[in-house]
């Protein structure tokens, strides 16, 4: 009688998973893929604002992140350093959902050699964005070919850079 409760207990969390996991699978297929990308501007603590449309005519690697965001610390570095290997990618990253003193003081700590800053215009929910980090990329055409949700590392990141790279 245990082991028959035991059993229904266990396959019951079994679905549960399941059912969770299906349902989270869906966030991990946007809505903008195949798509142009939506609007979206960010403010890096120095120098102009910098839109996703400005853009237009060069591929872009759009990273949703925030300074509470642990996994966003190694994934910056790996996007830090895919950035100066490929030149002719623009990297913007978009700090999500963040407080303006959290985003300077991770600024300070963990410096991005690209423009990244608060979103001032657009959203981040334009972009189906559940969790992060989030990074979606972007070819010259201005359509987001593919997302990744989760930190990437290098290997990865070039396999979607080369997607969109020409």
């Amino acid at each position: 009688m245990v082991l028959g409760a035991a059993a229904i207990v266990l396959g019951s969390i079994l679905m549960l998973s399941l059912v969770w996991g299906l349902q989270h699978a869906a966030l991990s297929n946007p809505p903008v893929l195949g798509r142009s990308a939506p609007g979206l501007a960010i403010q890096p603590v120095a120098g102009d604002r910098v839109s996703v449309s400005e853009l237009h005519g060069k591929p872009v690697v759009l990273n949703f992140w925030a300074s509470w965001c642990g996994t966003c610390i190694e994934e910056g570095r790996v996007l830090a350093a895919a950035s100066n290997t490929y030149p002719d990618v623009a990297f913007i990253g978009a700090d999500n959902r963040d407080t303006t003193t959290g985003f300077q003081a991770f600024e300070q700590l963990h410096p991005h050699p690209y423009p990244a800053g608060p979103i001032v215009s657009g959203s981040y929910q334009s972009y189906g964005v559940a969790g992060l980090p989030a990074t979606f990329f972007i070819d010259s055409d201005g359509v987001v070919v593919a997302s990744f949700i989760g930190p990437l590392d290098a290997k990865t990141l070039g396999h979607y850079v080369g997607l969109i790279a020409t």
